[in-house]
């Protein structure tokens, strides 16, 4: 690989790998530290407290904070959210129209600003626009080429089709003359007030049940909304995508589904040329026949400790466009005796004496596994996963190292036969990380066919389906599970709903147990 091509691909995956999950965003969910900080009072028993931090503001186009973007969810409305089920809902977009090249936002009549001025499709494009800038926000419209107002609608330009792209506008709607605003005029259920934030009487989509009022409290880092919880000047935050999930006798933890793909990457393309590993790894039916062989409901419930879930397919299970249409379901995945049998006809042989398959030269069947161990859940499912591996007749190297730049670096330069990694999809599913030059598409077979259906899914999402049986014809890469996001709480919190794209997606059965409940 050229020097130039070689670090290009660094750049990229660095962007799109999690740390200890895999790539570290911009900021993630780590306030910039505050000029002047003031001592926080103990959270009220019986009230929704919070952290911020003033010196960022209240704009998320201006910060890469996403504690920005977690409180954002209370002060400002949405094009669409993405529910709890990956579902879209329509907020202050009344529906949305995708064809080709162009997507046309409608936008719904009678909501306005805390002001009381209409919110409108200028809003709405302007909006679009300071997104498209934005540490948040620009990665996920990088495909945006143009928006603008048309007969009081919303015209978008796409360099290239997306079907899902609806999937995209979850996107906070500010007045267009304020998108440089430090403190923009709210159009959602709260406004700032002295400190702290008050229902909005003039919210379209205000709940019943939601707290009237909501509590904040400065923080100056992540590691202090940890602790603050702990001390009780807050009661609630969204945890770090960097971090595993802590838990406490006092804290409880609730999940929302994400769009994080924790995935067996297959170095086919160096498997091809080795010929112990060519039939396993450099095959489709090889890879399928590793994909059926993993137990993933072990892998979610004990690697992960249930705070990730099964992946049946290439694309979320819970898309609407793929509902009963993916094929890696629990009833497919293969016992011992079937998968010994598969592994004998792709032309390995077994030895009774050992329990392992050999090549016709007298050579174990052996893979090597690399995990970046500094994520307890990887080290832990990749030694599941390895147990499960053996178990069939396959022997495994497990190569942890606890550097992640030393576990990226060996990713990029193919050195690894299988290896545990994640990467963040935005939520149209833009596979383009494992396509050719992706971030994570080291080693990975490439294919016409696939590329062509993925092409066909990305211009109409009825495709989702045909796109799905190509993916598993090739299992390019092997999907393993999706990873939950996580709200920490105290336990006396109940009845929040969160989602991908708000962590407030619902507050009207937030309720506080008594301490004798």
């Amino acid at each position: 690989m050229p020097l130039a091509k070689r670090a290009a691909a660094l750049a990229l995956a660095a962007c799109l790998f999690l740390t200890g999950c895999g790539a570290k965003p911009q900021d993630d969910s780590s306030p910039a530290p505050s000029s002047s900080p003031t001592p926080a009072a103990a959270a009220a028993a019986d009230r929704l407290v919070l952290g911020y931090t003033p010196g960022d503001g209240l704009n998320p186009f201006l910060t890469g904070s996403t504690l920005v973007r977690q409180n954002a969810g209370l002060l400002y409305e949405k094009l669409v959210e993405i529910g709890p089920d990956m579902s879209i809902v329509y907020r202050l977009a009344s529906s949305i129209d995708v064809l080709d090249l162009q997507a046309v936002i409608h936008i719904r009549g009678g909501a306005t600003f805390a002001d009381g001025t209409p919110v409108t499709a200028e809003d709405a494009a302007a909006s679009l626009e300071a997104a498209r800038t934005s540490p948040l926000y620009s990665g996920q419209l990088t495909n945006v080429t143009k928006v603008e107002v048309r007969d009081g609608a919303v015209v978008v330009t796409l360099a290239a089709p997306d079907s899902l792209f609806s999937y995209l506008c979850d996107i906070p709607v500010l007045k267009a003359s304020e998108t440089a605003s430090s403190s923009p005029t709210s159009s959602g259920r709260y406004v700032y007030s002295e400190g702290e934030l008050v229902e909005n009487p003039r919210c379209l989509f205000a709940e019943g049940g939601q707290p009237e009022r909501i509590g904040l409290t400065e923080v100056s880092s992540y590691n202090e909304m940890v602790s603050g919880l702990t001390v009780g000047s807050l009661n609630l935050y969204q945890t770090s995508e960097l971090n595993d999930s802590p838990s406490g006798v006092a804290s409880e933890l609730s999940y929302y589904r994400t769009n994080n793909l924790i995935f067996l990457g297959v170095n086919a393309a160096a498997a091809q040329s080795n010929a112990m590993l060519s039939p396993l790894l450099g095959t489709a039916a090889g890879r399928g026949l590793l994909s059926q062989t993993i137990d993933r409901r072990i892998l979610a419930e004990k690697g992960y400790y249930s705070r990730a879930y099964p992946a049946t397919g290439a694309i979320n299970s819970f898309y609407p466009c793929v509902l009963t249409q993916q094929v890696i379901l629990p009833e497919a995945q293969l016992d011992e005796a079937g998968a010994r049998a598969a592994l004998a006809a792709l032309g390995y042989t077994e030895n009774t004496m050992d329990g392992f398959f050999y090549t016709s030269d007298g050579q174990k069947l052996t893979v090597r596994l690399l995990v970046y161990s500094g994520s307890t859940y990887k080290r832990y499912a990749a030694s599941l996963l390895a147990d499960q591996l053996e178990a069939v007749g396959i022997a495994v190297t497990l190569e942890q190292t606890d550097d992640f730049e030393v576990f990226r670096e060996k990713v990029l330069l193919g050195d690894f036969d299988l290896y545990i990694g994640e990467v963040k999809l935005y939520n149209n599913m833009d596979m383009s990380p494992f396509m050719e030059g992706g971030g994570a598409s080291a080693g990975i077979v490439q294919s016409e066919a696939l590329a062509a259906a993925y092409t066909a899914f990305r211009s109409n999402m009825s495709a989702a389906g045909a796109y799905e049986a190509a993916f598993a014809a090739e299992m390019p890469f092997v999907p393993l599970l999706w990873r939950n996001g996580t709200v920490v709480h105290t336990r006396s919190i109940e009845g929040l709903t969160s989602s991908i794209s708000n962590v407030f997606y619902s507050l009207g059965q937030l309720r506080f147990a008594s301490a004798d409940s």
